[in-house]
Formats: C-alpha cells, structure tokens, sequence
C-alpha cells in the first residue's frame, strides 16, 4: 500500500503536522488555521488533572491582557483520538475505530487509510467523505456505497466505477446522474452477459495500469478532458422556478443569537460575513455548462475539483441522466484511455443537491431537510443559520464549521453540542463559554485550553461566580464594540495561542 500513498492521497484533505512543544514527537492536525508560533500537544500527553492559578487583576482588566496572561497555559491539541479506539496511527480527530492510517475525522470505523472525513465505514482507501461505505477505493462523497472505485457523490450503489451522482444503482461504470440503474456503460443499460464482459475488459486495463504506474486517473481528470455538442440537447428544457428567498428569518435568528452572546444586537448579517467565513471552508463560483445559471462549489469532498466547464444544477444533471446514454456501439469501444471520447454528453457533475423537504435554503450549495438558512453547505437538519460549513442539527448557529447538535452559537469548529458560546474549537458538551480549545462538560469559562468539567473558570483557573460575571459582562463589551466598529475581531481562537500575537 505504501507504494500508492501520494496517488491514495492525492485528493484528500491535507493533515497539518507540528513537532509536539513536550516531547518533539510529530502531532496531525485537521486544521491549518493556527498560527505557527504556536504550542504543540498530543493528545495522550495533555494533563487534565492539572491546576493553574487564578490570573491576578491586572491580568483580567481586558482582553489583551488576558490573552497575553495565558500564554504559557495554551497548546493547541492533535492526534485526538477518543472513545474506544485501537491501533490507530498518524491521524487525528478518530473515535470508536480500529486500524486507521494517516486519517481525520472518521468516527466508528475500521480499516481505513489515507481517508479524511467520515463515519461507520470499512476497508476504505484513498476516500474523502465516506458514510456507512465498505470496499471503496478513491471514492468521494458516498452513503452506502459498497465495492466501489472512483464513484463520487453516490447512495446506495455497489460494484460502479468512474461514476458520478448515482443513486441505487449497482454494476454501472462510466455512469453519471441515473436513479435506479443496473448493468450500465456510459448510462446505457446492457444485457447482463454483455456488461459483465465489457466490464471484465476494463478492470483487467485499470489493474495493469495500477500495477504499472501506482496511480490512474481520476474521475475528475478524466471528465476534463471530455467535450460536449451542445445541439445533441436542444431537445431538452432547463427552466426551472427561481427559489423563495427570504433573509428577514435569518436575520432575526442572527439578531437573537447576537443579543444571547453579547447582550445586544450587533447589526446586519452581511456586514459580518467576512469575519464569521474566516475560518470556515473555502467556496468557489460557477455557472451550469449548460444553462449558464449560477452555482456554488463548496470545498467539501474534494468537490473543488470538479472542472468548471463541467458543472450543471442539480436539477439539469437529472434531466440529462434521464435522457443521455452512449450507443451499444461505443460502449463496445470503449477502454480506460479513450472513455473520454465518448463521454461528453453525459459526463456532468452538479456539485449541488437536495434532499428531503428543504425551505428558504439560500445560497446552499448543499442541503438535506433545512429551513432558514444562508451560505451553509452541506446543511444538514438544520434551521436558522448562515456562512457556516457543515451544520449538523443545529439552530441559530453562524460562521461555524462542523459544528453538530449546537445552538447559539458563532464562530465554533469541529464541535459537538455547545450552547451559547463564540469562538470554540474541538470542544463538547460547554455552554456560556469564549475562546476555548479542547474543552468538555464546561460551563461560564474563557480562554480554557485542554481541560474538562470547569465552570467559572478563564485560563483553567475557577474564580467566584460574582468575579468572574463581572469581568465576561466587562469582556464582553469589549468585544461588542469592537465588533460593531470594525465587523470583526483582533483575536480569535486559531490565533490566542500565538507566542507573539
């Protein structure tokens, strides 16, 4: 396997990777957010029974002093691996799972190697975005996806190779946007006895060519290279009705949740955006190849990837993989190194969709039973949020990233089940809480680093309840008018834990 390491992860989500400031053992990272002058921790070297002493007046009376005062307390924290895990190794941010190699953020899984991001999957290689998925190699953006190779954006498929946005289909190679499809080469669906030999053909190439050279192409190289006569689809229409937009929803969900953190409505929501998509995942723009109609990329699943002249609606890929197929004659033709020539008019990837019952969605690129939200994607079970990557059922959360079962919240990443707080990161179960970093069971604390079961506390230290509630109404404040005078803020928690901010 080591043979085809940069090929398995040539697509994947790229881990950082710092000397650990304790021992100088490597440390990964699923974020390269921090600044580099920062101080570097395992995970199975952080001392949580540790006790710090409160800091003294002079040290709480703002925020620059705060920060400056806990600096020796602050190391950003990697290689987490929690709950039942075993032989896990060079990755970060794992639970529940056996076997993973050079991996991040997959939870209850097995057998993994040169993944990123996923969940209740096995013997997978090379993935990014795996989902309840077995056997998959190079695989991106799949739900139940089983023995596959190079299938991106696909549900309950098995046995398909170089396909895109598949759903319950099984046997298809070189297939894109069908529903319900067996046995099919280039969309078109063939006699069992006649897809199995043509299908036998081609894994015996894609094998020699693995053998031969340690990689073969991808999915997304080999679409660039297809070309498309557009006049082959005069005969279908592309229109569809413009979606209800509403922002006043959105901005009375970010009013309300302005007033919980700060005590006061700060502004508008657009006013803001730059600051709460800082360090939220990166978007691109395009238009549909064949409407001209615009769509997002969202940096998720390797999805960036995709070439632009490629891109179609969601509704538009239907269409066409309802239509388009090649004839039995290219099919027969068809090998690894010409696909290509006859893929053209089918080979489309909307990088956009939707599922469930989805309402007043703007501007989400990817959505799955949503109501009020704004620049989310993908969105998931979720209402009442904006510029946030990867909400989870969540509420009232904004300028988040993989953020699941939280409300009222801003600015918080790679967190499970916060409440009411700002600038948190790989933090769980806290509510009422600021600029904290790998901190669980926490409530009422601020500037926390890898510590748990804390209340009342800033930098580790617990103070009295009447104490500390004066000095975050005083912080607060700061920060408030800060806020609304610059729409962002000096600090944030990527950056507190700089040896020289």
């Amino acid at each position: 396997m080591e043979d085809y390491k940069e090929w398995l992860c040539s697509l994947n989500e790229t881990l950082a990777h710092h000397p650990s400031s304790i021992s100088n053992k490597p440390v990964s990272y699923v974020d390269a957010n921090f600044n580099p002058n920062s101080k570097w921790i395992s995970f199975d070297e952080v001392d949580f029974g540790k006790k710090f002493t409160p800091l003294s007046i002079n040290e709480l009376k703002d925020i620059d002093s705060i920060v400056q005062a806990v600096q020796e307390r602050i190391y950003y924290t990697g290689n987490i691996i929690l709950g039942n895990s075993q032989y896990v190794q060079q990755s970060t941010n794992i639970n529940d799972s056996f076997y993973m190699l050079n991996c991040a953020k997959l939870g209850d899984s097995k057998y993994i190697a040169h993944s990123t991001l996923g969940r209740l999957s096995e013997d997978c290689f090379g993935c990014n975005g795996i989902g309840e998925s077995k056997f998959c190699i190079k695989c991106y953006e799949t739900y139940r996806d089983v023995r596959s190779f190079e299938l991106w954006r696909s549900e309950n498929c098995s046995d398909c190779y170089y396909s895109y946005n598949l759903a319950s289909c099984s046997d298809c190679m070189y297939s894109f946007n069908m529903k319900n499809k067996r046995f099919a080469i280039g969309n078109l669906v063939l006699p069992s006895d006649k897809y199995m030999s043509l299908k036998k053909a081609l894994i015996s190439q894609m094998a020699q060519e693995l053998s031969k050279n340690k990689r073969i192409y991808s999915l997304v190289e080999l679409v660039g290279k297809c070309s498309t006569d557009k006049s082959a689809f005069s005969h279908l229409k592309f229109d569809s009705p413009s979606p209800y937009e509403n922002i006043a929803p959105i901005q009375d969900a970010f009013d309300k949740t302005a007033k919980l953190l700060f005590g006061k409505q700060i502004g508008k929501l657009d006013e803001y955006e730059s600051w709460l998509e800082k360090n939220t995942r990166e978007k691109a723009y395009g238009k549909s190849a064949l409407s001209s109609k615009p769509i997002i990329i969202v940096d998720y699943s390797s999805f960036l990837q995709l070439p632009r002249n490629r891109l179609v609606k969601f509704d538009e890929a239907l269409k066409i993989g309802e239509n388009m197929r090649i004839t039995e004659a290219d099919a027969s033709r068809l090998t690894l190194q010409n696909a290509h020539e006859f893929l053209g008019n089918i080979a489309f990837c909307p990088p956009e969709y939707e599922q469930g019952t989805n309402t007043n969605t703007i501007k989400c690129a990817t959505t799955a039973s949503c109501s009020n939200c704004y620049q989310c994607a993908p969105c998931i079970f979720s209402k009442y949020s904006a510029c946030t990557f990867w909400p989870r059922t969540c509420e009232h959360v904004f300028g988040c990233s993989m953020i699941f079962d939280s409300e009222f919240c801003m600015n918080s990443y790679y967190s499970l089940k916060l409440h009411r707080c700002l600038e948190m990161d790989a933090c769980r179960d806290c509510a009422d809480s600021l600029f904290c970093h790998n901190v669980e069971s926490s409530a009422d604390s601020m500037f926390c680093f890898n510590a748990k079961n804390l209340r009342h506390a800033i930098g580790n230290a617990t103070l009295p309840h009447e104490k500390y509630a004066g000095i975050k109404s005083s912080l607060l404040a700061q920060l408030t008018e800060e806020l609304q005078k610059k729409k962002s803020l000096k600090y944030d928690i990527y950056s507190i834990g700089a040896l020289h901010p």
